[in-house]
């Protein structure tokens, strides 16, 4: 493939993106001069168009000591983007990681991630899609550019809500337990931090630390499983190593390195020990962690009592209690939200489903618009299950709904995307209409709010 003068060769590709390296048409060296990446569809979607737009948009706030920066954007008649970066050269790191890496590699790679990653937080971004195959290593220098800003972010911290699994932007398989909105906490710099956890376990193991096999499994691992210590499965690891890596792996932001540079400061001091004696002796991880800022901990102080009411009453229902309703009351601002949103933790599939639904004083003229609202959740929910889990989901709730289908996608349009079109309903006088519309609210619940998946409405 060629553009704009250059013979491409892809390195890298995705559903999304394809990365090529361009070698200059007519030129007498082999040597790559830029880096290209383009959509992998011919017609891109207008979210892979704004990746690329945001990306070219920080070019300026980006240093070409630890990031790729690009050169030019560009866009044709069929709407196929182009954007060009300068090659430094090297290779995407998801290419070197075939398995456990020799362990000065390993501590050579470690300390270049981390200085990139050091540039990119005192340059006031955040990565938020940090992963192998946005990592370019020279593996001659050990040298590291980080590249794929598509969604990173400029805000010091940023509150990602519990919004369907398709909408959250970034890679599931590398992202921070905070990054999913499943854990009524916001975005920082720290999320960066874990998805470096996860890089250097896989790195350094040959495997990444949870296996899962749709994405609402791979949130539940990132919010409530503990990974494997690599010393398990690697019996030559260092314990200092280990201990670096499950520190970035932490669940919530405080429990993990606050900054890359402290983060830096433990990796330089195994490489030069390793370097000097072939061997690590164990040390206190995080000594030179110092905040560079004023970190509030965004728990919730003072509710405890009212959280543990929420999870009793969760717990009895999982025991195979019955249905109970728990009234959450208090002033405008007061953090009923905040309270009850802490159940996302505990309610991570398969324990159970959440779905909420906001009253809206501007659409008060909008029959059932919180009840739709929440159900809409549940139906995406499912959207991105698999072909083989939404048949079972797809006949449950044709069973459930019989002939009355099309009165649920009048309230949830969405649902014509798993059940199919539905015959219209006959007409009723009102009061059996809505005795009918009642009862199919309930047969739809119903599918939802079973003894192995319990729903929380809220």
């Amino acid at each position: 493939m060629s553009v704009s003068g250059y013979i491409l060769e892809p390195i890298r590709e995705d559903d999304e993106f394809v990365l090529y390296r361009g070698r200059g048409r007519g030129t007498r060296t082999d040597k790559p001069v830029v880096l290209v990446l383009k959509p992998a569809a011919a017609r891109p979607r207008l979210q892979s168009l704004n990746k690329l737009k945001h990306e070219y948009s920080l070019r300026d706030e980006l240093l070409s000591e630890w990031a790729i920066r690009p050169l030019s954007l560009s866009q044709d008649d069929s709407g196929q983007a182009t954007l060009v970066f300068e090659c430094p050269g090297g290779e995407p790191l998801d290419r070197l990681v075939v398995g456990p890496m020799e362990m000065g590699q390993f501590l050579r790679i470690s300390v270049g991630l981390a200085t990139a990653l050091m540039g990119l937080h005192k340059g006031g971004l955040i990565h938020k899609d940090l992963k192998p195959a946005n990592v370019i290593v020279n593996p001659a220098t050990f040298q590291v550019w980080l590249t794929g800003f598509g969604i990173a972010s400029r805000l010091v911290r940023e509150r990602q809500n519990a919004t369907p699994l398709e909408s959250i932007e970034g890679t599931l398989t590398y992202m921070a337990p905070e990054q999913t909105g499943r854990m009524n906490r916001s975005i920082d710099s720290r999320s960066d931090l874990y998805a470096l956890g996860v890089i250097l376990y896989e790195m350094v193991t040959g495997r990444l630390p949870f296996s899962a096999s749709d994405p609402m499994e791979w949130v539940h691992c990132h919010i409530a499983r503990q990974p494997a210590p690599p010393t398990e499965l690697r019996r030559d690891l260092p314990p200092a190593v280990c201990s670096i890596i499950l520190k970035l792996l932490g669940k919530t932001p405080e429990e993990r390195y606050q900054t890359a540079a402290g983060v830096l400061s433990d990796l330089q001091r195994c490489l030069s020990v390793w370097s000097a004696q072939g061997r690590i002796v164990e040390f206190s991880v995080g000594e030179d962690d110092t905040p560079d800022r004023l970190l509030i901990p965004e728990r919730l102080y003072g509710r405890a009592a009212e959280i543990e009411t929420l999870i009793n009453a969760f717990n009895r229902i999982l025991a195979g209690g019955r249905p109970e309703l728990v009234l959450v009351s208090g002033y405008a601002g007061i953090g009923k939200s905040s309270v009850v949103n802490e159940l996302h933790k505990a309610l991570v599939p398969p324990r159970g489903l959440f779905a909420s639904g906001k009253f809206d004083q501007y659409k008060r003229h909008i029959p059932y618009a919180t009840l739709a609202q929440a159900f809409e959740s549940l139906v995406r929910l499912l959207l991105s299950k698999s072909e083989t889990e939404l048949r079972i989901w797809r006949d449950a709730l044709c069973a459930a709904l019989g002939t009355n289908g099309s009165l649920m996608m009048d309230l949830v349009p969405d649902l014509r995307l798993i059940i199919g079109e539905q015959p219209p309903v006959p007409e009723l006088p009102p009061k059996d209409a809505q005795h009918r519309f009642q009862f199919v609210v309930r047969r739809f619940i119903g599918v939802f709010a079973r003894p192995e998946h319990p729903l929380v409405l809220f």
